[in-house]
């Protein structure tokens, strides 16, 4: 049965030229799981909104075509911290229903029914502030499920939190589809884990809607278009020239267990690890918050000119305090920290580099606070990260994506000795982050140290040379990429997952095409 129809649908958001939606035509069935990609900028959250009738009831705009549903949404936002009203966890799942004059009885029961289906019921008298980025997550969705809403669109909830968190999102969303027939609508970058559950892939493109159909059509219409937007297992087969594509780890360990066996034998890849100047020297570095939260234990860590390290760990671990400790934003409460440099910093929130009329003059307050003259990098920086065409657009007026690509941009014009960047892949695309990464390596190969906080195992593996991880503020492993990336159980790579006793040492898409050559395209079937 279909619960929501769009026929023609065009919009425009107030005082826009360009619309951000052109002729989609798309219809709902009860019960099931879209997943919804794009590149960023492409449409895909305001065709989110359009279901719940933010847009255009909230936004304002022009629109035209017809929008049909026989059933309320709910809307889970990217950002929970945007998306919680109230003090307590508790409080924050009865807010809507007390809005709508629910009785308490009922109320009651709908709140402790959510809380215990999401596992959360042990946190549902704390702070809302003082949650982790999964919990407030897993609160934003319990705050909408509790108010009997069957038809959910998330706007890319995985991508501020850790890959234990991630899963955790995926499965409750896995759960309340499978288990009580719930419509979800998920967008999403980070698809490697969630391509799986979709039963229809929904791509955008410049406000259109471009594919509309199965995931495995999906595989075979992206790799024919070139759309670089495939899981890695999914990427690795296709490429290989099989004809039924695996789009789990289990599934794709199945195919080349017979096909290892038979063609080639065991590899490894080689690497090697060297050490350069040190350029930061933490040595038993502690800070403890005014409420007395002790963020970072006894950390000791080198970090050496010319190279790429990705930090890694679980949500409030410790990772951003650390970062704002190299910088010089807080000062170690304890131990000694030595850092040769200027230091170009980015925080999570790429608002918080936001504040100038257009995006040109925001690169170029960067440029005139620290006496630079060459505004030619500013034209440079911008076409580099694909967002010339915004230059003199308020950067208040993008996507998510692209206000991270702005405060990214803002913060490589001044090109410092050393780089850190905390969360600089979220919102971005797949062809958005192989720039990205393209621009850290040549600042790497120019002599620049770069520092990356991230959850993207996937980002990490491809072109950082070494990898932290940090659990409840202490190291817990620290080294090559391949030996702290490696047979994890989520700090690792789905090719990793794959190639795992077969070939050693495999982290990314271009390890596994590389290692095996031309050897199973015989065997593909």
């Amino acid at each position: 049965m279909e619960v929501f129809q769009i026929h023609d649908l065009t919009y425009y958001y107030p005082r826009k030229e360009d619309p951000a939606l052109k002729d989609i035509n798309v219809s709902i069935k009860e019960g099931e799981f879209i997943l919804l990609i794009g590149s960023s900028g492409s449409g895909k959250s305001t065709l989110g909104r359009v279901f719940n009738k933010i847009v255009p009831q909230f936004y304002g705009g022009k629109i035209k075509g017809k929008v049909e549903g026989n059933t309320d949404v709910g809307m889970v936002f990217q950002d929970p911290e945007k998306q919680l009203v109230m003090d307590k966890v508790e409080r924050e799942l009865a807010f809507g229903l007390e809005n709508i004059g629910t009785d308490y009885k009922t109320m009651r029961k709908k709140v402790m029914e959510a809380l215990s289906f999401l596992n959360i019921y042990d946190i549902k008298d704390k702070k809302t502030y003082e949650l982790s980025g999964g919990q407030k997550q897993k609160v934003a969705i319990g705050s909408v499920i509790s108010m009997g809403y069957k038809f959910l669109v998330l706007d890319e909830p995985t991508s501020q939190l850790d890959p234990i968190s991630s899963e955790e999102i995926l499965n409750i969303l896995k759960r309340l589809n499978e288990e009580l027939g719930y419509t979800i609508v998920l967008i999403e970058q980070r698809i490697d884990r969630c391509f799986h559950l979709a039963d229809r892939i929904l791509f955008m493109e410049n406000g259109s809607l471009v594919f509309d159909g199965e995931p495995e059509e999906f595989v075979f219409w992206s790799n024919k278009k070139d759309k670089n937007f495939l899981p890695s297992v999914c990427d690795y087969f296709v490429k290989k020239g099989y004809k039924n594509i695996p789009f789990t780890v289990k599934e794709g360990r199945k195919k080349l267990r017979k096909l290892f066996k038979d063609n080639i034998s065991k590899k490894e890849v080689k690497f090697s690890e060297t050490k350069k100047e040190e350029v930061i020297i933490a040595k038993d570095i502690n800070f403890i918050y005014e409420n007395g939260k002790h963020a970072l234990k006894g950390i000791n860590l080198s970090v050496y000119k010319g190279e790429v390290l990705g930090i890694l760990g679980e949500n409030g671990g410790g990772k951003s305090t650390l970062l704002k400790n190299i910088s010089g934003l807080l000062k170690p409460t304890k131990g000694k920290l030595s850092v040769k440099g200027v230091v170009g910093y980015l925080s999570q929130n790429p608002n918080d580099y936001l504040f100038n009329d257009s995006v040109y003059e925001e690169l170029k307050y960067t440029l005139d606070n620290k006496g630079i003259k060459d505004y030619g990098i500013i034209e440079k920086s911008l076409k580099t990260l694909d967002i010339y065409k915004y230059k003199d657009k308020n950067p208040r007026d993008l996507s998510g994506g692209e206000r991270q690509r702005v405060a990214i941009a803002s913060i490589l014009v001044m090109e410092p000795d050393i780089l850190i960047l905390d969360e600089p892949t979220r919102g971005l695309d797949k062809d958005l982050k192989e720039k990205l990464g393209d621009i850290i390596l040549d600042l790497k190969n120019r002599g620049k140290t770069i520092i990356l906080v991230t959850h993207d195992v996937e980002f990490t593996s491809k072109f950082c040379d070494r990898a932290c991880l940090i659990f409840d503020g202490s190291i817990a492993q620290v080294g090559s990429k391949y030996d702290v990336l490696t047979s994890g159980i989520y700090y690792s790579t789905q090719i990793n997952k794959l190639f795992s006793g077969y070939v050693d040492n495999i982290l990314t898409l271009d390890d596994a095409l590389n290692i095996t050559g031309d050897s199973l395209i015989k065997g593909a079937i």
